[in-house]
């Protein structure tokens, strides 16, 4: 496995196909519990892709799979940050927050500002509450639910729907995208 990872390293140039081999390979280096050569290759990465937060991503599930909770939490902020286009921002932006959620449920206050960002960044698209974008605010939503399942971040969930409401209502009534956001945050 280290010898044909460092081949493919060394031999695959192209960018596209850089990032499929690498992250391919970066897999199955930690599959095989290489993880130290795993996240080498993934770092040594960085500055070679085009899109580097697929990377990061990687790393920070590296980090989660060896209990390193803080590393992963700031690696998966990192891909958030690095992320571009709206539709991919969101998506990055519920891993992002569903790993948040999992691996730090008593941080309330970044919870609360990492799910007012992913709304507010849905209220400046066209058609965040469609396809791609829809299913990553949906797994939002649902995080956000169980988070609160016996309503002991209540008040959290209540400040958030009442930041989403003006931009579900900005939707029109008979446009599919408006009961996709009503239902995004069910009332607790």
């Amino acid at each position: 496995m280290r010898t044909e990872a460092a081949r493919l390293d060394r031999e695959i140039t192209e960018g596209y196909e850089r990032q499929a081999v690498i992250t391919s390979a970066a897999y199955a280096l930690g599959q095989a519990g290489l993880w130290k050569e795993s996240d080498a290759l993934l770092r040594t990465s960085l500055s070679k892709s085009h899109s580097p937060y697929y990377l990061m991503s990687q790393l920070g599930g590296n980090a989660r799979k060896q209990g390193r909770q803080a590393e992963a939490l700031s690696w998966y902020q990192q891909a958030f940050a690095r992320s571009e286009g709206p539709a991919t921002r969101l998506q990055w932006g519920s891993s992002y927050f569903v790993a948040l959620v999992e691996l730090s449920p008593k941080d309330e206050a970044t919870i609360e500002k990492l799910a007012a960002q992913l709304i507010s960044e849905a209220g400046g698209q066209q058609n965040a509450f469609y396809e791609r974008s829809a299913r990553s605010l949906q797994k939002v939503g649902a995080k956000l639910g169980s988070w609160n399942d016996k309503g002991q971040h209540q008040a959290v969930v209540e400040r958030l729907r009442a930041q989403l409401a003006p931009v579900c209502g900005k939707l029109p009534p008979a446009d599919g995208q408006r009961q996709t956001c009503e239902g995004l945050i069910k009332a607790g």
